[in-house]
């Protein structure tokens, strides 16, 4: 049963990013702003998929608790869920309302590459410090 549940999310997560790429078509050529259109959109997908690894992870694993040094665990805690909402709303709301944007696309496209890309270092850092068990 364990098993199905796991293949059932995998499953429905690579629909997701299949869905993403469909959406997207992060590889067609866009005329007036080539580099920074094609970095924009593989950034994003880039960023998905360590979104959905994390998700993954916090789904079927559980951090192994290991003794906190000076900050307090709650800080922690409180960081890690603004980091993650942040994680969450930015890059969607950045990749959604990229064609309203006219006049400064490039400037637009070039800002929200590099909150990509920082997102999605940020949630590779968190998901390879944490040690993770599998349930």
């Amino acid at each position: 049963m364990n098993f199905l549940l796991h293949f059932i999310f995998v499953t429905a997560f690579l629909l997701v990013y299949i869905v993403g790429i469909i959406i997207l078509k992060p590889f067609r050529i866009h005329k007036k702003r080539p580099v920074s259109t094609i970095a924009l959109k593989v950034s994003y997908l880039f960023y998905l998929a360590c979104f959905m690894l994390l998700a993954y992870l916090i789904l079927f694993a559980s951090p192994v608790a290991e003794p906190t040094e000076e900050m307090s665990e709650e800080k922690v805690i409180n960081i890690f869920t603004l980091f993650s909402v942040l994680a969450f709303f930015l890059p969607n709301i950045g990749i959604m309302i990229r064609r309203a944007v006219k006049n400064w696309r490039i400037t637009y496209n070039c800002i929200f590459t590099v909150l990509n890309l920082a997102f999605a270092g940020g949630l590779l850092y968190y998901i390879f410090t944490i040690t993770w068990e599998i349930r």
